[in-house]
């Protein structure tokens, strides 16, 4: 998948593979500065949930992923030497 650094597209792909915030509301989720060289995207954010008697929790945290390259098999074997 390709997505532009910094992009709406790279947010919500990195949002979606965060197990367990389909269970919680995100308040906000936004990039965190990182070296440019350093393959890894930090993102800051923010989710409320309900505890109980109306109670509303809130936190905060930061998702670290790393950037990862690879060729889809259809790619890897147009070219790769069969012989």
């Amino acid at each position: 998948i390709v997505a532009q650094p910094e992009s709406r597209e790279l947010l919500a792909l990195c949002l979606k593979k965060l197990r367990g915030l389909n269970k919680v509301r995100v308040i906000d989720a936004s990039f965190v500065w990182t070296e440019p060289h350093s393959k890894r995207i930090k993102v800051k954010i923010t989710i409320q949930d309900e505890v109980q008697d109306g109670v509303l929790l809130q936190q905060a945290f930061e998702a670290i992923y790393v950037v990862a390259y690879a060729q889809c098999p259809e790619c890897a074997k147009s070219f790769t030497a069969h012989g």
